[in-house]
């Protein structure tokens, strides 16, 4: 990402300036320099929680030859910048709320000194896009955007990033996976290589090839039991990607978990084939299979009593799992 490029760049030039007597003005630009450090931007009637500030924002994403503005909510520490920076990325057909565990996850987070944005993918929540215009491709784009977004309007430390994802957002997630991010945490990833991920929409292979085949001939499929309409776009790039073998591929700090709902909704061969993936890598992670066992795919309570114990525990251990790989060094 060029902004990380940027910062690193902007880092030698102090030092540079420093060891030779010169001032850091004579080396950067005033403008440049601004933008190296950015300091954070007040919006309009924070709202206030102990230990940081929360806003409702806005950020501008290219679709094609029009620019849309995705839904965000802006969880910051109350002082100071240059934060590392997490990212929320809710399931298929959620919001940015991610089923209430994001807004107390980015609390937490921002407590411990980390910046949080939680976005809207487009047709999702306060999204003003149709759900045809929800794609893989689009999550990723929305993903660099809420990145950039941070980093010059509030000098996020974009060096030091997490992902989190939940379900379809954690797709997303493993797909977004390379050498810059630091730490992923995902939770019941959807993450069957290929056709196989939509496994929650149609639960046979038939079903799930009839699906492409109607979206290749119209544009669109309607789902009636989610209440949408997806566009071929969608299941052409589901078909396409393998976010196992991104996986494989990832060198940095790993969290995953399932719920024991999970093998219902997706199937046990997702589970299996996503720790296996991770499992390649014969490096350290956090592996919180078996510890969800009384939760939905939601994590929530199966006997519907005990919602805020299990909430509690899933972000409690995502929280200290990003503070230590972000914060450690810093």
């Amino acid at each position: 990402m060029p902004m990380q490029n940027l910062f690193h760049l902007l880092v030698e030039l102090v030092l540079a300036a420093l060891l030779t007597g010169c001032t850091v003005e004579s080396i950067l630009p005033a403008a440049t320099a601004e933008t190296a450090l950015p300091e954070p931007v007040a919006t309009a009637s924070p709202e206030t929680a102990e230990g940081c500030r929360i806003t409702q924002e806005t950020f501008p994403v290219q679709r094609g030859d029009q620019v849309v503005e995705v839904p965000a909510t802006v969880t910051l520490p109350d002082q100071g910048y240059g934060w590392p920076v997490v990212v929320l990325c809710h399931g298929f057909t959620g919001n940015r709320q991610g089923d209430g565990h994001f807004p107390r996850l980015a609390q937490r987070l921002a407590q411990s000194g980390i910046a949080c944005i939680a976005l809207d993918f487009a047709g999702n929540g306060e999204s003003t896009e149709p759900f045809t215009a929800y794609s893989l491709e689009e999550m990723h784009a929305d993903m660099d955007g809420a990145i950039q977004f941070m980093y010059a309007r509030y000098g996020v430390n974009a060096s030091r990033l997490g992902l989190v994802g939940h379900s379809m957002g954690g797709r997303a997630v493993s797909l977004y996976l390379d050498e810059e991010v630091t730490a992923a945490a995902l939770w019941s990833p959807a993450n069957n290589p290929g056709l196989d991920g939509v496994e929650f929409l149609a639960r046979t292979p038939e079903e799930r090839q009839a699906l492409l085949d109607q979206a290749r001939s119209t544009g669109s499929v309607e789902l009636p039991q989610w209440g949408v309409t997806v566009g071929d776009a969608f299941l052409e790039q589901m078909a396409e990607s393998d976010p196992c073998a991104a996986l494989a591929d990832y060198r940095g700090a790993l969290l995953v978990s399932f719920a024991g709902a999970d093998p219902d909704l997706l199937s046990q061969d997702t589970i299996d084939k996503t720790e296996a993936a991770i499992q390649s890598r014969e490096l350290p992670y956090v592996d919180l299979y078996g510890e969800f066992a009384d939760a939905t795919h939601n994590y929530t309570s199966l006997d519907g009593q005990d919602d805020d114990v299990i909430a509690a525990r899933l972000e409690d251990a995502t929280a200290q799992f990003l503070s230590q790989a972000l914060l450690s060094g810093s």
